[in-house]
């Protein structure tokens, strides 16, 4: 999972839990405000009828004629009620409480503040009542509106989060892209640097570029000694093919010298083949080839199937050029292309046996243009494929001119072409999948 995914998942997680929590209290929250309010609403209404009271007098509302039964009210909804009769007592402070009214057969929740005072000799008992379920429905209310800016809240702050947090990861995202996954050779690291004001990140691509500096020093040391041993070797290995073909010409060697002789040729033949095999890959390695050239792949098949066609007749193997389509590849290298081609038929040709068949063909499959060349030899050892695909230097079997360097050279102008090698061996045969982006 990436880092920026984390960070995400825990903020909103994180923001979730909290606004649950608070959803939790929410309607112990708006009860307690909204019992608040209605308080307060009484109190300003008591305020109010006190100040018609104080001007007009108690008149207004209890008449003499009625002064024994007082004055009450309800509104139309009976959500709200007002009651004023004369009492006996007086309170000290006012008080508020819950109380069930019967009205209409129902029994009605109100909020009652209740307040006494005098008019002139008489104790007037003044109480103000507001409906319960008005306070149930503003607390729905608010509820709703409490939930639904709680949702857009989260739905808004991830989709913040995610814009922030792969703006700030893009650097990273760029590294990786351009700097680490991308680069199969040293020599192809990029060291432009990555735009950024992270510096984190500033320091990672610098760490980068001066580890990827000393990879390619140690690379290059590699590959030049490579390159300068094999043509130091080149030199004594022509001298001695030259000896070894003059020895020839001398008319007293006897049959047994004649035979070391041969056996001392074919070495040599050997050791200069290893020699040119280590010189190309270095080339190849040096990217001292170049690229700017167009091919068509039809009329490349068809040259090398011309070339090999013989020599798979000669070990009576069924060599067959089948479902071919012209495409044009950019940008690349003939002779590179030919030698990757004809290092893969030559070893598919090597190792199937008399009667077998190999067949090459060209398609456009589902990640591009690929070139298949199957055969039905022995295959190719895990072990062996895996060496070859590390690029790493061994003889299987000097003696039988089996090295194995056809085949890393075959995997190096792929990778130095930028075509991806697919293989699929088994012990009825190996499948070759050449892909082209």
């Amino acid at each position: 999972m990436k880092l920026s995914a984390k960070f995400l998942i825990y903020n909103f997680l994180a923001k979730g839990m909290l606004l649950v929590a608070f959803l939790a209290l929410g309607p112990f929250l708006i009860e307690y405000l909204a019992v608040k309010n209605t308080d307060s609403l009484l109190e300003e209404k008591k305020l109010e009828v006190l100040a018609i009271i104080e001007s007009e007098g108690i008149e207004s509302f209890i008449s003499e004629e009625n002064r024994d039964i007082g004055y009450g009210s309800y509104n139309l909804l009976k959500e709200e009620y007002i009651l004023i009769e004369k009492v006996d007592y007086v309170f000290s402070s006012d008080t508020i409480f819950v109380e069930e009214r019967i009205l209409d057969d129902a029994s009605v929740p109100y909020r009652v503040l209740a307040t006494t005072f005098m008019s002139g000799e008489d104790s007037i008992l003044m109480e103000i009542g507001r409906s319960l379920q008005t306070i149930q429905e503003f607390k729905d209310i608010v509820f709703r509106i409490f939930v639904g800016i709680i949702m857009v809240f989260l739905i808004l702050s991830f989709l913040l989060d995610y814009k922030f947090a792969n703006t700030v990861m893009a650097p990273f995202h760029r590294i990786v892209k351009r700097k680490l996954s991308s680069i199969d050779q040293p020599q192809q690291y990029d060291y432009k640097k990555i735009d950024t004001n992270t510096e984190e990140f500033q320091i990672l691509d610098r760490s980068i570029a001066d580890m990827m500096t000393r990879i390619q020093k140690a690379f290059n040391q590699e590959r030049t000694f490579i390159s300068h041993a094999s043509h130091e070797l080149k030199t004594p290995i022509s001298v001695l093919q030259s000896k070894v073909e003059a020895m020839f010409a001398a008319q007293e060697l006897d049959h047994v010298q004649m035979e070391k002789l041969l056996d001392m040729q074919g070495t040599i033949a050997h050791m200069k083949k290893t020699v040119n095999a280590l010189l190309l890959i270095s080339k190849v390695n040096n990217a001292q080839f170049i690229k700017t050239e167009e091919v068509e792949i039809k009329a490349l098949l068809e040259e090398v199937f011309e070339d090999w066609e013989p020599i798979a007749a000669d070990k009576k193997i069924n060599f067959s050029l089948q479902k071919t389509v012209s495409h044009v590849i950019p940008d690349t290298n003939k002779s590179l292309l030919l030698m990757m081609l004809r290092n893969a038929i030559s070893n598919a040709i090597k190792y199937t046996p008399k009667g077998g068949a190999i067949l090459v063909s060209s398609e456009f499959g589902e990640r591009g243009f690929q070139i298949n060349i199957k055969d039905t030899g022995s295959g190719i050892p895990d072990e062996i494929l895996n060496q070859v695909k590390e690029g790493l230097v061994f003889l299987k079997d000097a003696e039988k001119d089996k090295s194995g360097f056809g085949m890393q050279l075959m995997f190096k102008i792929a990778l130095y072409l930028n075509v991806d090698i697919q293989v699929d061996s088994a012990e009825n045969g190996t499948r070759l999948v050449f892909l082209f982006p």
